[in-house]
């Protein structure tokens, strides 16, 4: 299945015009539900809709339609999951039909009528969703998608063109209830638990969600922001790699925009050599970003800090407190520099910073 035979499926089966303001038939969804499930079956709707994707957003991390289906309204987004994210509890007035496209996600349901009635959340099911399974809501829905997994999930969605919020204009505020777009969840530090080494912190260290303006002003927030767009063009990596060979030329353009880390997880999925060694002349990244050192309940932990703020970037034992203090202090380094490891933890700390984006090769700088 292609993208415009999807979109002429909403013509053939009669779906209401976004004037007309009516909501289709629930068997018409449901058709939309069938059709998605069917084309997420095979590798050509996928590819499209990452290329898609890839080419107008190019790792954006907000959910914006990349695709609107003509005179109809109908919007067709992808929304990425960073590990523990929360939507929230939010509400959908009109119909959507939604897909796990990569990894998996929870949703909890709220019961809609007894929520109205108590003005407080009233739970009704939790439920798992592996990637492929396929769902919709048509009548008023409020739910809570979360990523429980320890990687990155993305969604499809197709939302119908009057979604909005309705049940607190009915009956006043609802205790526990989100906006009725998805937000990011409060970023926690990642650790690195280990008793005698300093393995690489978890995959993809949770960014700080900053609003726009801020990141026009604040280098460690510019930072953060570029980092989680990497994270983003890495999760397309990974769904990318479950597609084989078609996939090649998707890998390639992500390869040759994304940072040294992203370019790392291309490569492998490419069946490509492309690593750190242990002489690889490492750069600072940042500008106008300060690294520091500092203990933490018993720890160490390596911030970013810029003005009065400050990130966690990631956190190890507290007998390799001197590796942090040497990189918070160097502007170029190689990983068999770094003191008090092994050369597997040198590596493994390496790939971290290069992951979050602090440290560069010297050859990716021009990223």
């Amino acid at each position: 299945m292609k993208l415009a035979e999807l979109t002429a499926l909403f013509g053939q089966l009669g779906f209401p015009r976004a004037e007309e303001r009516k909501r289709p038939p629930r068997d018409l969804v449901r058709a939309v539900e069938a059709a998605v499930r069917a084309g997420l079956s095979d590798d050509e709707l996928p590819l499209e809709l990452l290329a898609l994707e890839i080419e107008q957003r190019d790792g954006a991390p907000d959910l914006a339609p990349f695709h609107v289906v003509p005179e109809l309204g109908v919007r067709v987004a992808f929304a990425y999951w960073r590990p523990g994210r929360a939507a929230g509890p939010h509400e959908h007035s009109d119909w959507t039909v939604t897909a796990v496209f990569h990894n998996a996600l929870d949703v909890a349901t709220f019961d809609w009528d007894a929520t109205a009635r108590a003005r407080r959340l009233v739970p009704k099911r939790l439920f798992s969703a592996e990637a492929g399974r396929v769902g919709h809501i048509h009548g008023p829905c409020i739910h809570d998608p979360r990523n429980p997994t320890p990687r990155w999930s993305i969604s499809l969605h197709l939302f119908g063109p009057h979604d909005g919020p309705v049940i607190e204009q009915q009956v006043g505020p609802i205790e526990g209830l989100s906006p009725p777009a998805p937000r990011a969840a409060e970023p926690a530090p990642q650790a690195v638990p280990a008793p005698q080494a300093v393995p690489a912190p978890q995959a993809e260290p949770a960014p700080l969600a900053v609003p726009a303006p801020q990141a026009e002003e604040d280098a460690l927030s510019a930072a953060l922001l570029a980092h989680e767009r990497e994270c983003v063009r890495r999760a397309q990596i990974d769904a990318l790699a479950r597609r084989g060979p078609r996939a090649a030329a998707l890998l390639a353009r992500l390869h040759a925009r994304g940072d040294a880390g992203t370019r790392r997880r291309a490569a492998r999925a490419l069946g490509r050599a492309e690593d750190l060694g242990a002489h690889t002349v490492l750069a600072r990244r940042w500008p106008g970003v300060d690294l520091d050192a500092a203990p933490s309940a018993g720890r160490a932990e390596l911030l970013a800090r810029c003005g009065g703020r400050a990130q966690p970037l990631l956190r190890v034992d507290a007998w390799a407190a001197p590796a942090l203090r040497a990189l918070a202090s160097a502007v170029e380094l190689r990983p068999r520099d770094i003191p008090g490891l092994a050369e597997a933890e040198q590596l493994a700390l390496a790939r971290a910073l290069v992951d979050w984006g602090t440290f560069q090769p010297l050859e990716a700088q021009e990223n």
